[in-house]
């Protein structure tokens, strides 16, 4: 039987119910209607309760409702931020290639780790900016030990001895560069590990250049495992012991309270308290992803019950390198497990597919990959919209749907802006809308107040904002969208009759 943990070439709380919105209806959680719990930004409390106007049954009572008109290639909509499909840090592959707002990469533990509690931020720091300055925000992992790389291991515990073993794996030994595993039942390394990640947390939890970060340090990759090993005879230091383990995630719980963790699977621990805390991550996507072996991707989710954790964490990882190549040529593809159905099942976000970024895809395959990229994470479409005057401003309040197979995992700011029929902001508005609470296939109803709206406004503009500077904006699934300025949804209140 194929182990699960196998690569070809490159390296390639169970979550309760989540609160949801109904159609014209409102859920709140530990708190009357009208109040949901929403991710931390920065400057907010990790889980503060918020209140936010959400408009219940009935709300519009007196307003007149405007629809919209649904678009799936939206201005911005292919590169709406924390999601979709990921390539390695652009700096490494063709630009232009295909439409994304994530970059992936790695970076060894020795690159920041330069002796016992002692860190340079530098190489992290490099990869941020340059991924920032593009627009993106990153999804990474840190690891000690990754096949045909020079070891990862920081110098200072190589020279107190730290012992190491060598491996043929992966090619590994036939590498100009081959690695080496870390004895992992040295205290030392885990002591090293586990400072490293508050510190780490410290200073960069809460980064808003950073959208997830997966859950390394540990195995092959920083995958959380060292394929068959300790074989017959090997040293027992090969593998981690449990209660180190769960020493790591505890750190990495500790530390990070406002940006997002990611685990390789559901089985790194059988403490619930701990799982609670992480999305997971497949990096044998098409390959081992769904089926009925005990050791596939879903069946591992299945068998510890955490197949709802996409409701409160994100979903992804790796599509299988061997897969990639010639996996838009057709559609439905032909190369490994049916996407459409990983997808669903999985109800993935992100996934890093580097080879669609190495090349510019013909027509047919840009087409097939967008399909496929339109069915991950969330797609907001603004229904309707009406407004109410209060005053010299107005309440403007938008019924909102998913329609994609997820939810965003972070409360972003929503600004509006009134302009006139020259482009020309006449009032301006501000709110927090609890959209992680809205699941697939749900509508919520959500306002925001401006505070000048005269009679001769031409319309309200529309955004979500992502709180990073330069980055993608949240784009709406409309045809209205960046109709009047780029990156912001258009509705024609001068259009409108507005009581």
């Amino acid at each position: 039987m194929r182990c699960r943990w196998r690569k070809c070439g490159k390296k390639r709380r169970p979550a309760p119910a989540n609160p949801t919105l109904a159609d014209d209806e409102t859920v709140g959680e530990d708190g009357p209607p009208g109040f949901v719990k929403v991710r931390k930004i920065v400057g907010m409390k990790r889980w503060a309760i918020l209140a936010v106007m959400v408009m219940c049954a009935g709300a519009g009572a007196g307003q007149d409702w405007h629809s919209m008109t649904f678009r799936a290639d939206a201005p911005g909509a292919d590169e709406n931020p924390l999601r979709g499909f990921v390539p390695y840090s652009m700096t490494k592959e063709v630009e232009g290639t295909f439409p994304h707002s994530l970059e992936w990469f790695y970076l060894p533990l020795s690159d920041v780790v330069t002796g016992p509690d002692t860190y340079d931020w530098m190489a992290l720091e490099k990869e941020l900016t340059a991924i920032s300055g593009r627009g993106h925000q990153a999804v990474f992992r840190f690891y000690v030990d990754y096949p045909k790389k020079p070891s990862g291991i920081p110098v200072y515990l190589l020279n107190a001895g730290l012992k190491t073993f060598a491996y043929e794996d992966s090619s590994n030994a036939k590498s100009a560069t081959p690695s080496v595993s870390p004895d992992y039942r040295d205290p030392r390394l885990i002591d090293c590990m586990v400072k490293f990640i508050h510190a780490f947390g410290a200073k960069y939890d809460g980064d808003v250049r950073i959208a997830y970060i997966t859950v390394g340090l540990y195995g092959f990759w920083g995958e959380w495992h060292v394929h068959k090993h300790p074989e017959a005879g090997e040293p027992a230091g090969w593998a981690i012991a449990q209660k180190d383990k769960d020493a790591i995630l505890q750190a990495y719980v500790e530390s990070f309270h406002r940006t997002l963790l990611i685990v390789r699977t559901p089985k790194v621990t059988e403490n619930r308290a701990l799982l609670a805390n992480f999305g997971y991550e497949d990096d044998s996507l098409l390959q081992d992803t769904i089926g009925k072996e005990p050791w596939q991707f879903w069946v591992m989710m299945q068998q510890v019950g955490t197949t709802g954790m996409w409701q409160k964490r994100p979903m992804g990882g790796e599509i299988y390198p061997a897969l990639q190549v010639g996996l838009w040529d057709a559609w439905p593809n032909k190369a490994g497990q049916d996407m459409t159905q990983v997808i669903a099942t999985t109800h993935a976000t992100w996934m890093l597919a580097s080879d669609l970024f190495k090349t510019v895809p013909t027509a047919e395959e840009r087409a097939n990959a967008l399909r496929a990229e339109r069915m991950l994470g969330y797609t907001f479409f603004c229904k309707q919209f009406a407004v109410k005057r209060e005053g010299a401003g107005a309440t403007v309040t938008v019924r909102v749907e998913n329609r994609g197979g997820a939810p965003i995992y972070y409360a972003w700011p929503v600004e509006a802006d009134a302009v006139d029929s020259t482009g020309k902001t006449v009032g301006k508005g501000r709110a927090l809308w609890a959209l992680p609470a809205l699941m697939p296939g749900r509508s919520g109803d959500w306002s925001v107040t401006v505070d000048g709206l005269p009679e001769d406004a031409s319309a309200v503009l529309l955004r979500i904002a992502n709180p990073m500077p330069g980055g993608h904006p949240v784009a709406f699934a409309n045809a209205e969208m960046g109709t009047v300025r780029e990156g912001w949804l258009t509705l024609r209140v001068g259009e409108a009759r507005i009581p």
